[in-house]
Protein backbone atom coordinates (compact mmCIF):
# COMPACT_ATOMS: atom_id res chain seq x y z
CA UNK A 1 0.00 0.00 0.00
CA UNK A 2 1.26 3.18 -0.83
CA UNK A 3 2.25 5.82 1.96
CA UNK A 4 -0.42 8.27 0.54
CA UNK A 5 -3.13 6.05 0.56
CA UNK A 6 -1.99 5.27 4.27
CA UNK A 7 -1.78 8.80 5.27
CA UNK A 8 -5.33 9.65 3.45
CA UNK A 9 -6.89 6.81 5.85
CA UNK A 10 -5.00 8.60 8.63
CA UNK A 11 -6.65 11.84 7.72
CA UNK A 12 -9.99 10.36 7.42
CA UNK A 13 -10.23 8.29 10.72
CA UNK A 14 -8.78 11.13 12.27
CA UNK A 15 -11.34 13.78 10.73
CA UNK A 16 -14.03 11.41 11.41
CA UNK A 17 -13.11 11.19 15.48
CA UNK A 18 -12.89 7.45 14.91
CA UNK A 19 -10.85 5.63 17.32
CA UNK A 20 -10.60 2.21 16.43
CA UNK A 21 -9.35 -0.92 19.16
CA UNK A 22 -8.11 -3.83 17.17
CA UNK A 23 -8.92 -7.02 19.27
CA UNK A 24 -8.83 -10.07 17.34
CA UNK A 25 -10.72 -13.05 17.81
CA UNK A 26 -8.57 -16.33 16.50
CA UNK A 27 -11.65 -18.51 17.71
CA UNK A 28 -13.52 -20.43 14.66
CA UNK A 29 -17.28 -19.79 14.28
CA UNK A 30 -19.49 -23.27 13.36
CA UNK A 31 -18.44 -22.81 9.41
CA UNK A 32 -14.36 -23.02 10.18
CA UNK A 33 -14.41 -18.73 9.77
CA UNK A 34 -12.27 -16.65 11.57
CA UNK A 35 -13.85 -13.55 13.14
CA UNK A 36 -11.53 -10.13 13.34
CA UNK A 37 -13.43 -7.72 14.82
CA UNK A 38 -12.99 -4.29 15.37
CA UNK A 39 -14.35 -2.06 17.91
CA UNK A 40 -14.86 1.06 16.65
CA UNK A 41 -16.19 4.33 18.40
CA UNK A 42 -17.43 7.58 16.30
CA UNK A 43 -19.14 10.47 16.56
CA UNK A 44 -21.26 9.77 13.68
CA UNK A 45 -22.58 7.14 12.34
CA UNK A 46 -20.93 3.89 13.72
CA UNK A 47 -18.00 2.41 11.26
CA UNK A 48 -18.65 -1.23 11.37
CA UNK A 49 -14.91 -2.85 11.06
CA UNK A 50 -15.94 -6.19 11.85
CA UNK A 51 -13.64 -8.45 9.77
CA UNK A 52 -14.78 -12.27 8.66
CA UNK A 53 -12.03 -14.14 7.05
CA UNK A 54 -11.70 -17.76 5.65
CA UNK A 55 -8.21 -19.10 4.11
CA UNK A 56 -8.47 -20.44 0.14
CA UNK A 57 -7.43 -24.03 0.13
CA UNK A 58 -6.24 -24.84 -3.28
CA UNK A 59 -8.05 -27.44 -4.78
CA UNK A 60 -7.05 -29.25 -8.30
CA UNK A 61 -8.94 -27.90 -10.46
CA UNK A 62 -11.13 -29.83 -13.11
CA UNK A 63 -11.28 -29.04 -16.98
CA UNK A 64 -14.21 -26.74 -16.48
CA UNK A 65 -12.44 -24.56 -13.72
CA UNK A 66 -9.13 -24.39 -15.87
CA UNK A 67 -10.68 -23.10 -18.68
CA UNK A 68 -12.41 -20.90 -16.47
CA UNK A 69 -9.11 -19.56 -15.17
CA UNK A 70 -8.02 -19.67 -18.66
CA UNK A 71 -11.07 -17.41 -19.92
CA UNK A 72 -10.64 -14.68 -17.10
CA UNK A 73 -6.83 -14.35 -17.58
CA UNK A 74 -7.65 -13.85 -21.54
CA UNK A 75 -9.93 -11.37 -20.39
CA UNK A 76 -7.53 -9.82 -17.98
CA UNK A 77 -4.87 -9.54 -20.67
CA UNK A 78 -7.62 -7.62 -23.37
CA UNK A 79 -8.60 -4.94 -20.46
CA UNK A 80 -5.18 -4.25 -20.21
CA UNK A 81 -4.90 -2.76 -23.63
CA UNK A 82 -8.40 -1.02 -23.27
CA UNK A 83 -9.32 2.45 -21.58
CA UNK A 84 -12.26 3.75 -19.56
CA UNK A 85 -15.57 2.17 -20.28
CA UNK A 86 -14.36 -0.52 -22.64
CA UNK A 87 -12.13 -1.94 -20.08
CA UNK A 88 -15.00 -1.94 -17.44
CA UNK A 89 -17.24 -3.46 -20.19
CA UNK A 90 -14.33 -6.59 -20.88
CA UNK A 91 -13.76 -6.86 -16.96
CA UNK A 92 -17.02 -6.86 -16.03
CA UNK A 93 -17.86 -9.81 -18.73
CA UNK A 94 -15.14 -12.05 -16.56
CA UNK A 95 -17.14 -11.20 -13.55
CA UNK A 96 -20.14 -11.93 -15.37
CA UNK A 97 -18.60 -15.70 -16.00
CA UNK A 98 -20.18 -18.49 -14.39
CA UNK A 99 -17.87 -20.11 -11.90
CA UNK A 100 -17.68 -23.62 -11.99
CA UNK A 101 -18.24 -26.22 -8.70
CA UNK A 102 -15.24 -27.04 -6.79
CA UNK A 103 -12.83 -23.81 -7.40
CA UNK A 104 -12.51 -21.86 -4.12
CA UNK A 105 -9.99 -19.45 -5.75
CA UNK A 106 -12.50 -18.16 -8.19
CA UNK A 107 -13.55 -16.17 -5.14
CA UNK A 108 -10.36 -14.19 -5.16
CA UNK A 109 -10.47 -13.67 -9.10
CA UNK A 110 -13.87 -12.62 -8.36
CA UNK A 111 -12.53 -10.13 -6.25
CA UNK A 112 -9.36 -8.82 -8.59
CA UNK A 113 -12.15 -8.39 -11.35
CA UNK A 114 -13.87 -6.30 -9.21
CA UNK A 115 -11.19 -4.27 -7.90
CA UNK A 116 -10.05 -3.41 -11.17
CA UNK A 117 -13.52 -2.19 -12.62
CA UNK A 118 -14.33 -0.45 -9.32
CA UNK A 119 -10.76 1.65 -9.85
CA UNK A 120 -11.52 2.57 -13.15
CA UNK A 121 -14.92 3.76 -12.14
CA UNK A 122 -13.95 5.91 -9.42
CA UNK A 123 -11.18 7.19 -11.41
CA UNK A 124 -14.00 8.10 -14.16
CA UNK A 125 -16.30 9.96 -11.32
CA UNK A 126 -18.65 6.94 -11.30
CA UNK A 127 -17.80 5.76 -7.29
CA UNK A 128 -21.06 5.08 -6.54
CA UNK A 129 -21.44 2.04 -9.27
CA UNK A 130 -18.12 1.05 -7.62
CA UNK A 131 -19.68 1.36 -4.04
CA UNK A 132 -22.81 -0.59 -5.89
CA UNK A 133 -20.81 -3.03 -7.50
CA UNK A 134 -18.04 -3.84 -4.20
CA UNK A 135 -20.85 -3.93 -1.07
CA UNK A 136 -22.86 -7.38 -1.93
CA UNK A 137 -19.54 -9.02 -2.20
CA UNK A 138 -17.62 -7.06 1.10
CA UNK A 139 -20.29 -6.41 3.46
CA UNK A 140 -19.01 -7.20 7.04
CA UNK A 141 -21.14 -9.99 7.41
CA UNK A 142 -20.04 -11.90 5.15
CA UNK A 143 -16.37 -13.87 5.57
CA UNK A 144 -13.77 -12.47 2.75
CA UNK A 145 -10.56 -14.91 1.50
CA UNK A 146 -7.56 -14.21 3.41
CA UNK A 147 -5.95 -12.51 0.44
CA UNK A 148 -4.19 -9.83 -0.93
CA UNK A 149 -6.75 -9.67 -3.13
CA UNK A 150 -9.43 -9.05 -0.54
CA UNK A 151 -7.14 -6.06 0.87
CA UNK A 152 -7.34 -3.72 -2.27
CA UNK A 153 -10.92 -4.53 -2.76
CA UNK A 154 -11.41 -3.34 0.87
CA UNK A 155 -9.68 -0.37 -0.13
CA UNK A 156 -11.24 -0.01 -3.33
CA UNK A 157 -14.67 0.01 -1.41
CA UNK A 158 -13.15 2.99 1.23
CA UNK A 159 -12.00 4.94 -1.44
CA UNK A 160 -15.93 4.73 -3.17
CA UNK A 161 -17.05 5.27 -0.09
CA UNK A 162 -14.97 8.07 0.58
CA UNK A 163 -15.88 9.81 -2.81
CA UNK A 164 -19.42 9.46 -2.22
CA UNK A 165 -19.07 10.98 1.07
CA UNK A 166 -20.40 7.84 3.34
CA UNK A 167 -17.64 8.61 5.45
CA UNK A 168 -18.52 5.43 8.09
CA UNK A 169 -18.42 3.02 5.37
CA UNK A 170 -14.99 4.49 4.38
CA UNK A 171 -13.64 4.37 7.60
CA UNK A 172 -15.19 0.80 8.60
CA UNK A 173 -13.88 -0.86 5.57
CA UNK A 174 -10.24 0.89 5.95
CA UNK A 175 -10.50 -0.54 9.07
CA UNK A 176 -11.22 -3.45 7.60
CA UNK A 177 -7.87 -3.42 4.95
CA UNK A 178 -5.75 -2.27 7.50
CA UNK A 179 -6.81 -5.20 9.60
CA UNK A 180 -6.46 -7.23 6.65
CA UNK A 181 -3.06 -6.74 5.69
CA UNK A 182 -1.85 -7.16 9.35
CA UNK A 183 -3.20 -10.88 9.64
CA UNK A 184 -1.31 -11.08 5.73
CA UNK A 185 1.98 -9.79 7.44
CA UNK A 186 1.45 -12.15 10.21
CA UNK A 187 1.36 -14.77 8.06
CA UNK A 188 4.12 -13.89 6.05
CA UNK A 189 6.25 -13.87 9.46
CA UNK A 190 5.08 -17.53 10.46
Amino acid sequence: MSSSRIQRIAVLCATLGTVVVAACDDDADAEGEVVHTEVAASTSATPDGTLKTHEIVPSTPSAEGLAYLRAVAAIQREADDQRGAAAVATLQRGLDLEVPAGLPEAEIVQLELASRIAGLLIESDAAAEAKELLVPMLEPSRSVPLDRASAEALIMLGDAATRTGDDALAAGTYARSIRMMSILRQELER
